[in-house]
């Protein structure tokens, strides 16, 4: 009987961020929301999402095409008729990268408590939360950041790609976790995409969206950490949206065009067309470096990670 030649697995395409435990001090009361606080910022961040793969957040819905090759396809999802990037899809790609690269809670995780490095279990208590849960929000708190869907640019149209189809990974004891304890958060690496047998409907590269992000109440330190975490720092982060992560579909260069913060906050108090003063980002982006809330060693995992790479083979075919 002849054996099978062994041949090893492809390289997983995702890695881990180490976690940081946490301390008492990493949990402190958020600013809230009934008035603005002496030494926060407020305002808002104007930006764009230019697809590098294409880009597809599904709708939940098929739609009849006029390719009797491909009859029906899984839709994209829209808002007023045209294709967004959901404001919640946005937020959560966006806080994930926060919670990495600052000392942040494992909000949500399958792992036991006692897998999970010290002090990092979900915030509980709405009085005393991680910077992620005071700026993202927690049960029972709204956070101070609120992100409108990015929609797709007017003149752009959607085309379709097949997409490998995609299941949930088996033995996840061994895959995730090492010794007992987790072995980190989770992120899938940038690539050049695989082809599958899914016909999905999907925003093509070069594609732009526009979105804003309101904030209010933030410390400096915190626009400054947003902002990284938004790919306007160094090493630059390049996030991934939507379906077909594990195949390199969904790379995204998020550029901020514009950060408006009001200048005095007594006008906003008095005049709900208060104006706010255009300014750079630049000095936030060094609030954050020299502060507490940024994990030097994790944002430079991270950046490894998120870094575009078209020459990264992806898994083809059904993953």
């Amino acid at each position: 009987m002849t054996r099978r030649r062994y041949e090893p697995t492809a390289p997983k395409p995702y890695g881990f961020v180490s976690v940081e435990p946490l301390t008492r001090r990493d949990r402190t009361h958020p600013a809230g929301h009934a008035e603005y606080k002496d030494g926060t910022v407020s305002g808002t961040l104007r930006g764009e999402l230019h697809a590098r793969t294409p880009l597809h957040v599904a709708s939940g819905t098929l739609e009849m095409t006029n390719n009797p090759k491909v009859p029906l396809i899984k839709a994209h999802a829209r808002s007023g008729g045209r294709p967004v990037v959901p404001g919640s899809s946005l937020k959560g790609a966006i806080r994930s990268i926060v919670e990495a690269i600052s000392p942040s809670c494992l909000r949500i995780t399958r792992a036991r408590r006692n897998q999970l490095p010290q002090a990092t279990a979900g915030c509980r208590d709405e009085k005393n939360l991680c910077v992620a849960c005071r700026m993202f929000g927690s049960l029972g708190y709204q956070g101070q950041v609120r992100f409108s869907d990015a929609v797709l640019r007017k003149g752009i149209s959607t085309g379709w790609v097949e997409m490998p189809a995609l299941y949930a990974p088996r033995g996840r004891a061994g895959l995730y976790f090492e010794r007992g304890q987790v072995k980190g958060r989770k992120f899938y690496r940038h690539g050049r995409p695989a082809t599958g047998n899914t016909p999905v409907e999907a925003c093509p590269p070069g594609a732009v969206l526009d979105f804003t992000v309101q904030f209010e109440n933030l410390q400096p330190a915190e626009l400054g950490l947003l902002l990284i975490a938004l790919g306007q720092g160094e090493p630059k982060l390049y996030p991934k949206l939507g379906g077909g992560k594990p195949a390199c579909y969904g790379s995204v260069e998020v550029r901020i065009t514009e950060l408006e913060v009001f200048e005095k906050m007594e006008a906003a108090y008095a005049d709900y067309d208060a104006a706010a003063v255009t300014q750079d980002w630049q000095p936030y982006l060094e609030a954050a470096i020299g502060s507490d809330l940024v994990l030097a060693p994790q944002l430079k995992e991270l950046a490894n990670l998120l870094r575009l790479d078209a020459g990264r083979t992806c898994p083809e075919g059904n993953y």
